[in-house]
């Protein structure tokens, strides 16, 4: 099981850190497959936050921070409905949510997301914000809201990936710590935070490779497509 956890985060990361999403969505459409929903859920946000504030760090100064700060702030309050409804759920009926997430996002990407341009706003970003903060707790998978938002009011690359990984960063860190604060975190998961932080340390490292070397449209059509597989599966399982 170690073996796969790793195997699943490296694929996670290299997809994250080359197209700027895909962690989430890649670990929790194959985790809950061989652990409890909500045990991938709390290894994801624990593993995850080490990936992107990484990456936020390389891109440091690209950062934009005026057009970070109202997502992130109602991120962060919304964050806490979404774990507080994650732990009230039955698992069945998470996976089934987040099936019809996937699919949606998926269809959203495919066909639509090149027609929405958002304009860089306090409202607009206090929308994305709040989706993606419940989106998060719940699933682990606030990224792909916060996405649609950042290729919309951006221009360019690294501005678009430093800003958004750091969006990751303090997102899954409070995440994370309404988890601990909430008694969900147990030392038994150790061994498994272990093989996952192995898998996204190798991942990131060449993921970031890449994405120096190839455009993010192939990136993203893998990722949708994945969403598409992982959505259906999580759906029909």
């Amino acid at each position: 099981m170690y073996i796969l956890t790793a195997l699943v985060a490296f694929a996670g990361s290299f997809v994250q850190s080359s197209s700027g999403f895909g962690y989430a969505i890649i670990c929790m459409a194959i985790w809950p497959a061989f652990m409890p929903f909500y045990t991938a859920s709390i290894l994801e946000a624990i593993a995850a936050f080490f990936m992107v504030i990484y990456i936020a760090v390389k891109l440091w100064k690209s950062i934009d921070w005026k057009l970070l700060l109202p997502p992130i702030i109602m991120a962060t309050i919304t964050s806490l409905l979404g774990v507080n409804t994650l732990m009230s759920l039955d698992e069945a009926v998470l996976s089934k949510i987040m099936g019809t997430v996937l699919l949606v996002l998926a269809v959203y990407f495919i066909f639509f997301s090149s027609r929405v341009h958002l304009k860089a706003s306090v409202i607009s970003g206090i929308i994305a914000g709040a989706v993606s903060g419940f989106c998060g707790g719940l699933f682990n998978i606030g990224g792909p809201p916060m996405v649609a938002y950042f290729l919309s009011v951006t221009d360019d690359k690294e501005k678009y990936n430093a800003t958004l990984q750091m969006f990751f960063t303090i997102n899954t860190m409070s995440i994370f710590l309404i988890h601990v604060f909430q008694g969900h975190v147990t030392t038994s998961m150790i061994p498994l935070v272990g093989a996952a932080l192995a898998g996204t340390a190798a991942g990131t490292v060449s993921g970031l490779f890449l994405f120096q070397k190839l455009t993010m449209d192939r990136i993203k059509k893998f990722v949708y497509i994945f969403m598409i597989c992982a959505g259906g599966y999580l759906l029909l399982s």
